[in-house]
């Protein structure tokens, strides 16, 4: 791991406004001295993003969008405390499900944001906004409001199952 310099950490700011809001760029801004990168071997590119010796993030290549890990769900979950934008709500009968990295249904989905679309990253809550996972929208937000079957968000890590930059691996 290495510290980030100036040009990388404006990249990486400009990704998460773009990806995840303002709220989180201005986060990582304010957080910069703490804020770590790892770089792939073969291309030199960027590929983790760790905040205090966290993994918060990971940067696809593919695409050049983040994929968030638990941790790094948990500071977004902190930072939209006002209004849910990168998150959704589920029924609290299936949260044992979901934190064990079960998909999201449709119809276990509590009065999701219609801005979201399909692909975009999510982390999920109970109705007392604990974090339960994190994974990608297979749905829109208007969908998943409408629709009574189906997976609505595929789980990439549950809170209980373990994830790369979690707590889970140090146990």
């Amino acid at each position: 791991m290495e510290a980030v310099n100036p040009v990388d950490a404006r990249m990486l700011e400009a990704t998460a406004s773009r990806q995840f809001g303002k709220q989180l760029a201005a986060f990582l801004h304010e957080n910069r001295a703490r804020i770590g990168i790892e770089r792939s071997k073969n291309t030199d590119k960027i590929r983790f993003v760790y905040l205090g010796g966290e993994r918060i993030l990971v940067l696809r290549p593919e695409e050049g969008f983040f994929s968030l890990l638990i941790p790094g769900a948990r500071i977004l979950n902190d930072i939209e405390r006002d209004s849910m934008v990168n998150g959704i709500f589920v029924q609290d009968d299936v949260a044992e499900f979901i934190k064990n990295g079960k998909n999201v249904f449709a119809k276990h989905v509590r009065d999701p944001p219609s801005w979201i679309r399909p692909s975009q990253e999510l982390y999920v809550c109970d109705g007392q906004r604990n974090l339960l996972a994190v994974g990608k929208a297979v749905l829109s937000g208007r969908d998943m409001q409408y629709f009574k079957r189906g997976v609505a968000v595929k789980i990439r890590h549950g809170i209980q199952k373990s994830a790369p930059g979690s707590e889970a691996d140090s146990l």
